[in-house]
């Protein structure tokens, strides 16, 4: 059994509860009556679907049927970078542009959440805190303040 995403699109108009139809399309597609440790997720506020642990062929079946957009395996993937602005290669002197709004870039936000350790926070290559800011770093054990 692997992850998969089931994606049904923008959500309903009226009356229509996602956790049930979700719990209903698993159990005819899986023929199980517990559904505890297949149902992963079931996400209700941007957009219509949820996660659950399928074989393949109960994937494929869960595809075909109405009102499913799309069935795919959820992938984990490593960060490439702390540093965004960097790995794509711009400099800091960018300056803003027309031509650039309309480009075929698209930049993305990933909440990876907070990791202490991560290079992201790592001071190296910064002096002092400015003398004017009044800031105040209360860590716990084991963390330092940069």
């Amino acid at each position: 059994m692997q992850e998969y995403i089931v994606y049904m699109g923008s959500l309903p108009e009226g009356d229509y509860r996602q956790s049930s139809h979700h719990l209903s399309l698993l159990q005819e597609v899986t023929q199980q009556s517990s559904l505890e440790n297949l149902l992963i997720r079931s996400y209700k506020r941007s957009f219509n679907g949820f996660s659950a642990k399928l074989t393949k062929k109960e994937a494929e079946s869960l595809a075909s049927r109405e009102g499913v957009v799309s069935v795919f395996p959820s992938t984990k993937l490593k960060l490439q970078t702390t540093r965004s602005w960097d790995f794509m290669g711009f400099s800091e002197s960018l300056s803003k542009s027309p031509r650039m709004a309309a480009s075929d870039i698209v930049v993305g936000v990933i909440d990876s959440g907070i990791w202490a350790e991560s290079e992201s926070f790592s001071d190296e290559g910064f002096g002092a805190p400015p003398a004017k800011w009044k800031g105040a770093c209360k860590g716990g054990l084991n963390f330092t303040c940069n």
